[in-house]
């Protein structure tokens, strides 16, 4: 190693040293040992925390590898839950109870119903009419009686009946629901059994009060007692009672059935069971052997009684009972008058004599009785009391007793008592003996409600039969009438069907039935508990044979019932939300997979012994229209980053691609001020001097932004900001806090101040020039001491000549582009100096010397142009014959770093990544391509960073998560590529044309200058990493913040999105339609990513049960179906295990589930067959070429990390494919608010499926940024951390940019057209190139999004009522039977 190279230690703090036997119980010295000669353990401990947190993401991995397959094909499987059956007609919620729908099955006939009627004459036409005629639509009247003791057994409840007819058995309607049945809307029992009941309708009125006094016994406590008889001979006792009074302990011998109500009434608030032997819902307490909690003695009552009041109970006719307890019963005031027939003839006899006037109800009390006349001449017999309102009393469980002598239906007398005549029970209504008039209620105004009494024809007071007036009548409570106000249909063929629904029906949402509503055909018992039908032609004489009828008029029963197949969400939305789905899972699968492996080893700890295996390090700043401020921040960043005693020589290039003269002569002063620093003293080295100045301007200049420096910015900047660009804020610190001005004499600082004040006066110079565009301008820095400082400094402007508008910018030689000739005998050294004599091929006077090649001058106009450039031009720079080395340094590999110019290396940059590039035994891996810093934007806070200027998603668990098999893409700017020359490689090389020679219409051959950096498409980046796995190498990824980014702004971030997924799609077509070698790796993860997508799209679809390995022949039927009955009949005997009840009532569910294990144990199985074969074929060609020695024909992956980086790579170049996700579920939202749902899931099973997967998801995050993070706090003591921002900006970009990455597909297509059509160098982009189209997709389509989503919850909240499932206003609490 020449002199000057090994530069001196100048601190002590990174020597290497560490303690040992501290505190130890040994008398020796404590003592130091340097790291280097510390033994390395034999074995790494597995269980670290990060091998924990890698254990747990592998886990997670392959049990989301399982479970979201399984949730797809859930999807499609689970039947719908019963309430959205039948979704495509009007709402009829089916059985949702468990064993409900199988009630109906095995009933016979269950409802027995009225025959169709078959005369016009007995069928109702006014139910329709058009323009006032009547047509032919017509209804009548049915009787449901209900039969079904199955029902007791399904735990029914109220059971409403619903009315369904046809015309053809295919098409039905609702014509009648229980609105339109009578007595009740209900069955109030469900068997002939149960059924049978007795019913009696008391009076209007009750009996008059005696005197005033009875009033408060009355109308206080009360006890009105049914007493049932069906003896003569006890009705007779009770008829013929003294005093209308009976004894309570003849109510043994007198009463078979006993029961009432007891409390106050009329609106009463007081409890009822204040009252003795009264309960708290108004009922008398009877047993067989007692009455209202006293002892009869001998008693044997059996049976029960109920009371209900009537709702019109001052009104005649039809009782509509309610179920209200007896103190809320409404009371009424009635008019009786005691004067006789005879009386009222003779009074009308006397002149000026007669009844007098009805008192008004000013004129009593409430709740008193009251003569409506005063005592004396001219005294009124009438009076006015409050009555009970009329009642019905039903007997029910009550049967016929034996013998001769009993009625052939039951008598009832009601009987009153209270607290004070405990023991003794009175009759409550008066008896009818035809002399005195009955009482009769009165309306609001006081005057009767039925026929006035003083218009009654004297002697006309019907007088009933005692027996005729206690009978009570035969009531079947099973039996109910339709009366129907819907039309039925036309007359003539008819399909007639009674359904018993649950009250569970109106207890889900469901409201009513709409007239004439549509309903789904058989089989009915998913909606109905019982089921009958009658068919026949309506209203019409003849009766020609219908199918599915029988002779006698009914429909056969299994075509009413009968097994009924779930409702299955398999719809064309839920198809297209599954293969969305499993798209995105594949995807998804892909960027996790890389995850399972372990990352390369490598040196950990930077050693100056390590440059010696390289030739030289570079760091290149290229720049187009950065200014000055700008480019000294980052060559600042640079230099301060220069490996400490670095042994090799540290290349600082420039390439300025403006050609700016401003530029040049910054540059030249920068050179000036290094000169100017303080050489060596007798402690510290000149090295170590420009080290410290440059640490200190990085740390100055770091967290600058592009709006302080003035860049793209109007105004001057201020003085403090221009003071830390020109250095003069570090030298005063250095001063004040290095120690500087004490070790420096102000003499030889001075010229350093000199050099700061040439600088800073530069620096205020905005004034931009160009010049000599059309030549290379190159310019080199060296210290003046060669061997005192690595450091090398390298203006580099490559030749940028003015180009014909006319022409196209071709990569090839052509007319209107510049070319330079190179003699057969050129030497490498002879490069700058040929270029220089580049000229512009005219069209018509094209050279044809074959003695001299012709070689486009630039063939790409880019970045990677730039690129190219300088490692052309620095590799010669090294063979120049005073850069040798004279050792194997001079074949060596280098290290070429990228730092674009609005970035700064971090002094730490390459102490950090120059050991990623060596293993653990610090020998130099060639297997290394590159490595990969992430972009950090410091004034781009999470939280702030609304476009993910950071991408930090991308490089805080992506780049992670693709780390572990070496497969990170290069991201252009912070990435440095370790470079191979072979011995003796020419800086020109040959490649074919992609056009044609004009005159032999073939693509020859010519000569480019070597490209080490691809400059094919805008993403030299990606391209080149394709490059590097293609070869087998692999990428590190170093997760710190090594580098300071300046933030663009929007309008340029945007465009350099588009631009990113624009150069993507040119380098897919590049890639795919090409045979460069090694892309058919990249085809055969392609098709296996497509094979994997199409297994789950088939194993999610497939309802057969074999595999198509049996349909091509490969697999023996007879075998696999053998082991598919076992495996069936394994599934089987689990699922039973799981819910045995649920299979047993539903075996057509279970085989959909055992069908869908099956399905998906078939793809588990296949898909790890095909990944094991993978393995052992990488493996056994691992052993082949790595253990062996054998060289293949052809380069093929001999490890499994290779498939993750080729995994990766082809990511990178298909990702923009699934651009249309985006506005797929955009608009599957705005689908799902506007169109009615046709899909519903079981909420248990959705949610938790949606549950475990959002865990793995979410684990596999934390899990592996925990694992990273541990490894870089145990490293470098810094911690980088995915937020919760990173991932809401990601997922916001994503949405956003959707518009963006359909443009570049466009763009992108013509790009590649223009590129192997024309040979047009479509590598470069001329300032923000397509920034106005991109800004104003975005803010359209954004915009877009918006006013979508204000007009999305407008029709979601003013539409939801009639939506399914929507948040509609609640519905009205008015109950149904007073709703129209």
């Amino acid at each position: 190693m020449p002199p000057g190279y090994s530069y001196q230690s100048d601190s002590s703090d990174e020597a290497g040293y560490s303690t040992s036997a501290i505190g130890s119980d040994d008398s020796q010295e404590n003592t130091l040992t340097p790291k280097s000669q510390q033994r390395k353990p034999w074995c790494r401990s597995p269980f670290s925390m990060a091998g924990v947190c890698h254990a747990c993401y592998v886990c997670q991995f392959l049990i989301f590898m399982v479970v979201f397959p399984l949730w797809a094909k859930w999807l499609v499987t689970s039947p719908m839950p019963t309430q959205y059956w039948h979704d495509t007609y009007p709402k009829w919620p089916a059985i949702g109870a468990v064993g409900g729908q199988e009630l109906a099955l095995n009933a016979v006939n269950p409802i027995q119903m009225t025959a169709i009627p078959q005369t016009p004459d007995s069928c109702n036409y006014s139910c329709s009419a058009w323009r006032g005629f009547r047509t032919a639509e017509m209804n009548f009247q049915v009787s449901l009686t209900l039969n079904d003791s199955v029902l007791s057994k399904g735990y029914a409840h109220t059971v409403y009946p619903v009315l369904l007819a046809s015309a053809d058995f295919k098409d039905w309607w609702v014509v009648a629901d229980r609105r339109h049945a009578w007595p009740s809307p209900f069955w109030r029992a469900r068997t002939a059994k149960a059924g049978h009941s007795y019913s009696y309708l008391t009076d209007t009125c009750t009996k008059p009060p005696a005197s005033f006094s009875q009033v408060s016994d009355q109308f206080t406590g009360t006890y009105v007692l049914a007493c049932v008889t069906w003896s003569p001979t006890a009705f007779a006792k009770l008829e013929s009672a003294k005093g209308d009074e009976i004894d309570e302990s003849e109510l043994a011998t007198l009463c078979s059935t006993v029961g009432g109500v007891c409390g106050w009434s009329c609106d009463s608030t007081i409890p009822s069971d204040r009252l003795p032997g009264c309960t708290v819902d108004g009922t008398i307490e009877v047993t067989p052997t007692s009455v209202g909690g006293t002892q009869i003695p001998h008693a044997n009552f059996a049976g029960k009684v109920e009371m209900r009041e009537c709702l019109d109970g001052s009104s005649s006719g039809k009782c509509e009972t309610a179920t209200g307890l007896f103190k809320s019963w409404k009371c009424h005031k009635c008019l009786y008058d005691s004067s006789t027939a005879e009386e009222d003839r003779r009074l009308q006899l006397i002149p000026g004599m007669g009844p007098s006037p009805i008192a008004g109800d000013d004129d009593i009390l409430p709740g008193v009785a009251a003569a409506a006349g005063g005592a004396g001449k001219g005294a009124s017999t009438s009076q006015i009391y409050f009555s009970l309102p009329r009642f019905k009393v039903i007997a029910s469980g009550t049967s016929v007793p034996a013998g001769t002598d009993v009625f052939s239906q039951p008598r009832t007398f009601i009987l009153t008592s209270s607290e004070a005549t405990k023991g003794r029970w009175k009759k409550l209504y008066k008896t009818n003996d035809g002399k005195t008039k009955p009482p009769v209620p009165l309306d609001s105004k006081g005057k009767p409600v039925d026929k006035a009494w003083s218009e009654e024809e004297p002697g006309s007071i019907p007088v009933f039969d005692a027996a005729s007036a206690h009978a009570m009548t035969l009531q079947a409570q099973n039996r109910l009438e339709i009366e129907p106000t819907w039309c039925y249909g036309m007359q003539g063929p008819m399909y007639l069907v009674a359904c018993a629904v649950n009250s569970t029906l109106y207890d889900s949402g469901f409201t009513r039935f709409k007239a004439g509503q549509q309903a789904a055909p058989p089989p009915f018992n998913d909606r109905c508990m019982a089921v009958s039908g009658r068919c026949g032609h309506a209203c019409q004489a003849e009766q020609p044979a219908m199918s599915n009828c029988t002779a006698g008029g009914f429909i056969q029963q299994h075509l009413l019932v009968g097994p009924v197949k779930e409702e299955k969400n398999q719809t064309t939305p839920v198809w297209l939300f599954i293969y969305v789905l499993l798209i995105g899972f594949g995807v998804k699968v892909v960027m996790l997979c890389p995850g399972i492996f372990s990352p390369y080893a490598h040196c950990r700890r930077y050693d100056p012994v390590l440059t010696e295996s390289l030739r030289y390090i570079v760091v290149c700043v290229p720049s187009a229209g950065e200014n000055k401020c700008t480019v000294l921040r980052n060559v600042v960043g640079a230099i301060g980053c220069m490996p400490k005693d670095c042994k090799c020589r540290y290349h600082v290039a420039f390439v300025d691609e403006g050609h700016r003269a401003e530029q040049k002569a910054a540059f030249a002063k920068l050179g000036q001020l290094i000169d100017a620093i303080p050489r060596s003293t007798m402690s510290t080295s000149y090295s170590f001097h420009v080290s410290q100045f440059f640490h200190q301007w990085v740390d100055d200049t770091k967290k600058l932004e592009l709006k302080l420096v003035k860049d793209g910015v109007k105004g001057e900047m201020e003085t403090s900001i221009l003071e830390r660009m020109s250095g003069r804020t570090t030298l005063r610190k250095l001063k004040r806090e290095q120690g500087w001005e004490q070790m420096f004499p102000a003499q030889v600082l001075q010229p350093l101040e000199a050099a700061i004040d040439v600088l800073e006066q530069d620096l205020k110079n905005t004034k931009r020039e160009q010049r000599d565009l059309h030549r290379d301008d190159v310019q080199d820095w060296e210290p003046e001491d060669r061997n005192s400082l690595a450091l090398r400094l390298h203006y580099l402007a490559r030749a940028k000549p003015p180009e014909d508008e006319r022409t196209i910018k071709a990569q090839h030689v052509a007319p209107g582009t510049w070319y330079y000739q190179v003699p057969v005998k050129a030497q490498q050294s002879d490069w700058l100096r040929l270029r220089a004599l580049g000229k512009e091929m005219v069209y018509g006077l094209e050279d044809d010397d074959i003695t001299k090649r012709n070689v486009p001058l630039r063939t790409s106009r880019g970045k990677a142009g730039g690129l190219n450039f300088t490692e052309n031009y620095l590799s010669l720079y090294a063979d120049e014959p005073k850069n040798l080395y004279g050792d194997q340094r001079d074949d060596s590999p280098y290290l070429f770093s990228i730092c674009d110019a609005r970035h700064q290396f971090q002094t730490d940059f390459f102490h950090t990544t120059i050991p990623y590039f060596f293993d653990e035994d610090q020998n130099l891996d060639p297997r290394v391509g590159f490595t990969q810093c992430p972009q950090f934007f410091h004034e781009m806070a999470d939280k702030l960073d609304y476009l993910d200027n950071n991408n930090a998603q991308f490089f805080r668990l992506n780049c992670m998560i693709r780390n572990c098999c070496g497969g990170v893409s290069s991201c252009g700017t912070n990435g440095t590529w370790a470079i191979y020359h072979k011995p003796g490689d020419s800086i020109w090389e040959i490649e074919k044309t992609r056009v044609r020679d004009a005159e032999t219409k073939i693509k020859s051959k010519e000569y480019v200058e070597r490209r080490t950096f691809h400059e094919s498409c805008k993403v030299e980046d990606t391209a080149s990493s394709l490059q590097q796995v293609l070869k087998g190498n692999h990428s590190q990824f170093i997760n710190r913040r090594l580098s300071y980014g300046m933030a663009k702004n929007p309008i340029d971030y945007l465009a350099a999105v588009q631009r990113w997924a624009e150069g993507g799609v040119v380098l897919s077509l590049q890639t795919f339609l090409s045979c460069h070698k090694g892309v058919y790796m990249i085809w055969f993860t392609f098709l296996f990513f497509i094979l994997f997508l199409a297994s789950l799209f088939n194993m999610v679809s497939e309802t057969r049960d074999t595999i198509v390995l049996v349909d091509m022949g490969l697999v023996d039927k007879d075998w696999f179906d053998s082991l598919m009955i076992k495996l069936t009949d394994h599934v089987r005997q689990w699922a039973f295990l799981i819910n045995p009840n649920a299979f047993q009532r539903n075996p057509q569910l279970l085989n959909d589930y055992v069908q869908m294990t099956t399905h998906f144990a078939l793809w588990v199985v296949g898909l790890s067959c095909c990944l094991l074969a993978i393995f052992l074929a990488t493996e056994f060609l691992k052993v082949l070429q790595r253990g062996i020695g054998c060289k293949l024909p052809c380069i093929w992956p001999d490890e499994m990390r290779w498939w993750g980086r080729l995994l990766i790579s082809m990511d990178n170049l298909t990702y923009f494919l699934w651009f249309w996700t985006a506005f797929f579920w955009i608009g599957f939202n705005y689908y799902s608010v506007v169109a009615e749902r046709s899909y519903h899931f079981g909420a248990t099973g959705m949610f938790s499926f949606m549950l475990i997967v959002q865990i793995l998801s979410w684990g596999m995050v934390i899990s592996s940024s925990l694992r990273y993070t541990l490894g870089t706090s145990m490293e470098a003591n810094e911690v980088i951390s995915l937020s919760m921002d990173n991932i809401w900006r990601s997922t916001q970009l994503f949405y956003m940019s959707a518009p963006l990455l359909a443009y570049s597909i466009i763009k992108g297509v013509q790009d590649y057209m223009r590129y192997m059509m024309y040979g047009e160098d479509i590598s470069y982009w001329v300032g923000g190139d397509r920034g106005a189209m991109s800004t104003n997709l975005v803010k359209y389509w954004t915009l877009l999004l918006i006013i979508g989503a204000v007009g999305a919850w407008i029709y979601y909240f003013t539409s939801s009522s009639v939506q399914v499932g929507a948040l509609g206003i609640c519905s009205s609490s008015i109950p149904w039977f007073e709703k129209e």
